[in-house]
C-alpha cells in the first residue's frame, strides 16, 4: 500500500467528528470509474500469506531488496494465498492492475489467478527488486462482491494492490478480420477462414486431438469412438501430428496425409496438423524422441547457417513436409498448420536456444512453404504463452493467422472446467485483437456455463489423446457430455459444406493474377501493359493498388512484385 497523506488522514478525521455513529450499513457498489478502483491487498484475505511494512532485504547474490513507502502481503510455497473482494456496479469484463515485487527468480514466477473462487489461468511475474505494475489480465466479474485471489503455484512474490477498471472495448469486441496473411490463400483456404471469422465469439468448436500412427492396428481410433460412445457426437476438428514424416531417408509414411484428406474431403470436418519435429537427419540424437530437447544436442543455430549439416538436415526434412502438404493442397483440402508448438517452454529443440534462432526457423518455414513451395492452403497457428518474454517469441503478424494456447490445469487429481477467461484476453490482448485465438491443446475441456458466463471465447477445444480425454480427473464424462449437447458447441454433423462457405467480395480473386493460371509472374506483367495501353478496366485483378482503375501505379506494383520488392499488393491490405 502507497503511504496516505497527512491531508487525507486529516480528512477522515474530521469527517468522523462530523458525522455522527449509525449502524453498519453496506454501501452498494459504485460505478467503477475508466482509471479504476484500488484495493489494498493488507486489508484483504489472507490464507498463510504474510504482511510486511517498509520490507527491505537481500537476495542470495546479495542484491538489496527495497519494498519501503507500502505495507504489503507475501505468499510462498503451495498453500498460501492473498486476495481482496471486489465491489462491482455492472457485470461485465475487466482489466486486472497489480503492483508486485518479484525479487526471488531472474526468469519469472508463475501464479494461479483465481477469481470466485474458480481458477482463470496463471500470471507470470517477472523479476524485480522494487515495486512493479503490470497487466494480470482481463477477467469477467458479477455484479456485487466478487473475490480476487492470487495462489501460489510458484510462489515467492510480494502483492501491494490491486486496480480493477473497465476492460478495453478493442480488445473484448473479437473483431477479426476475414484475411489470411497468405494473399494467394486457397479459396478453400480463405472459406475456412471465413467461417472461423464468423464462429469465433459466438460457438466454441468441439476437437480431438489423433493418437498417431500407421492406424492399422486396435485402438487407433479410441478416442473418437469414446466420444461417440459417451454424447452421440463426433468433433467438428480433427488433431493430426506429421512426426513420421522425415528426409535423408528416414521417412516412415503413416498415412496421416490420407487422413487429412479423408477428414475433410469425405467426414467434412476441419483439420488441424501439429509436427514433433525429430531432430533433423538424426543428427545429436540421443533417444528415439528427438523432438525433445533432453533427446537431442541438435543445434537450432547450426541449422540456420547455410552450409552446415544441420542446415541441409533441415532443408530436407521441410522440402519431404511441404510435399505431403502439396499433396493436401492438391486434393482442395485447407488445413489450420501449428508448426514449432509450445517453443517457449524450451523442451523442444527447436526452442531451446531462445526467441530469436526460433523466430527465424519459424519464419524460414513460412517462406519455404510459401514462396519456394507454393503452399497456399494453410492457416498458421503459433502456439503462444502469456508471459512477459512471449511477445519476444511471436513470429509477427505477417506470417500468423491465429494464436494457440495449450492448456494443461487440472490439479490434485480434480478436472479444472474453468474457461481461464484471463488466460484468453492476455493472448487476444497480445496481437492487439487481429488474429483469432484458440485452445490448440487441452487437458480439461472447459465447461460450458463457464465459457459462456466468462465470456472466454477460445475457437475451438482440441484435447490430448488417450488419458488427457478419457481420465476421469480430466474429462468427466457428464462434463463431456454436457458440452456437446450444448447449443453453444458446435460438432461435426453441425458444420456447414466447408467447400462453399462464403467469402467476402473480392477474396476469390488472386490479384496480379490477370491470366487465372493461379501464379503472377512475367505473363501477367506482359498482360498488365496490354491493359494500359488499350484502356482495358474489365480485369479486376488488375488493379493492385484499389483505386478503382487500372493505370501506370499498377504496373509499377507488378514490376516491384516480381522483384522481389514487396510481397503484398495495397489492394490485399483493403480486402477484409
Amino acid at each position: 500500500m502507497g503511504r496516505k497523506t497527512v491531508k487525507y488522514v486529516f480528512l477522515v478525521l474530521a469527517l468522523a467528528l462530523l458525522i455522527p455513529a449509525v449502524p453498519f450499513i453496506k454501501v452498494a457498489a459504485v460505478s467503477i470509474p475508466p482509471e479504476g478502483v484500488r484495493y489494498e491487498f493488507e486489508n484483504g484475505i489472507q490464507n498463510n500469506a504474510e504482511i510486511h511494512t517498509d520490507y527491505v532485504g537481500k537476495t542470495e547474490d546479495g542484491q538489496t531488496i527495497d519494498l519501503t513507502g507500502a505495507t504489503c502481503t507475501f505468499i510462498a510455497q503451495k498453500g498460501t494465498s492473498t486476495s481482496v473482494n471486489v465491489e462491482i456496479d455492472k457485470a461485465g469484463l475487466y482489466e486486472l492492475i497489480v503492483r508486485y515485487a518479484q525479487p526471488y527468480d531472474k526468469t519469472k514466477k508463475v501464479q494461479y489467478l483465481n477469481v470466485n473462487h474458480s481458477n482463470q489461468g496463471e500470471v507470470s511475474f517477472p523479476y524485480t527488486l522494487t515495486w512493479k505494475e503490470m497487466s494480470a489480465g482481463i477477467i469477467k466479474l458479477n455484479q456485487g462482491t466478487n473475490n480476487i485471489e492470487f495462489e501460489s503455484y510458484w510462489g515467492y512474490t510480494f502483492f501491494d494492490y490491486l486496480v480493477v477498471k473497465p476492460a478495453d472495448e478493442s480488445i473484448t469486441g473479437l473483431k477479426v478480420e476475414k484475411k489470411l496473411v497468405n494473399p494467394k490463400a486457397t479459396k478453400e483456404a480463405k472459406a475456412l477462414m471465413s467461417y472461423l471469422v464468423d464462429v469465433y465469439g459466438k460457438h466454441i468448436l468441439s476437437g480431438q486431438q489423433e493418437l498417431c500412427g500407421s492406424h492399422n492396428y486396435d485402438g487407433s481410433e479410441a478416442e473418437f469412438t469414446y466420444i461417440r460412445e459417451k454424447t452421440g457426437k463426433l468433433p467438428a476438428v480433427r488433431g493430426f501430428d506429421f512426426m513420421n514424416y522425415r528426409g535423408n531417408g528416414l521417412l516412415w509414411d503413416d498415412l496421416c496425409a490420407e487422413r487429412v484428406i479423408d477428414w475433410y474431403n469425405n467426414k467434412g470436418g476441419i483439420p488441424t496438423v501439429c509436427w514433433h519435429w525429430f531432430s533433423p537427419g538424426n543428427i545429436g540424437k540421443k533417444a528415439d524422441n528427438s523432438f525433445y530437447t533432453d533427446s537431442t544436442t541438435f543445434s537450432i543455430s547450426k541449422a540456420l547457417t547455410p552450409g552446415t549439416a544441420e542446415n541441409t538436415a533441415l532443408l530436407d526434412d521441410i522440402k519431404v513436409m511441404a510435399g505431403k502438404f502439396k499433396q493436401l493442397q492438391d486434393a482442395g483440402v485447407p488445413v489450420l498448420f501449428r508448426p514449432l508448438h509450445e517453443a517457449e517452454g524450451a523442451w523442444f529443440w527447436w526452442g531451446a536456444e531462445g526467441p530469436q534462432n526460433c523466430v527465424k526457423l519459424y519464419r524460414l518455414l513460412y517462406d519455404k512453404f510459401t514462396n519456394e513451395y507454393g503452399l497456399n492452403n494453410l492457416i498458421w497457428v503459433w502456439t503462444s504463452y502469456t508471459y512477459e518474454t512471449s511477445p519476444q517469441w511471436y513470429p509477427g503478424d505477417d506470417v500468423v493467422d491465429m494464436v494457440g494456447y495449450d492448456k494443461y490445469n487440472a490439479k490434485d487429481g480434480l478436472p479444472n472446467g474453468s474457461a481461464i477467461t484471463s488466460t484468453f484476453y492476455n493472448l487476444v490482448k497480445s496481437t492487439g485483437g487481429k488474429k483469432l485465438v484458440t485452445m490448440s491443446e487441452n487437458d480439461t475441456i472447459p465447461q460450458v456455463s463457464n465459457l459462456i458466463n466468462e465470456k472466454a471465447a477460445w475457437l475451438y477445444f482440441c484435447p490430448w489423446y488417450g488419458w488427457y480425454l478419457t481420465g476421469e480427473q480430466n474429462n468427466p464424462v457428464s462434463w463431456l457430455t454436457e458440452i456437446y449437447k450444448s447449443e453453444y458447441c458446435i460438432t461435426l454433423d453441425e458444420l456447414p459444406d466447408l467447400k462453399t462457405y462464403p467469402v467476402p467480395e473480392g477474396q476469390d480473386i488472386l490479384y496480379g493474377d490477370l491470366n487465372s493460371d493461379k501464379s503472377i509472374d512475367s505473363l501477367d506483367l506482359a498482360l498488365m501493359k496490354k491493359c494500359i495501353l488499350d484502356n482495358n478496366q474489365g480485369i479486376k485483378a488488375a488493379d493492385l493498388d484499389g483505386n478503382g482503375s487500372t493505370d501506370a501505379l499498377d504496373l509499377a506494383l507488378i514490376k516491384q512484385y516480381l522483384l522481389g520488392q514487396i510481397s503484398v499488393f495495397p489492394v490485399n491490405k483493403q480486402v477484409i
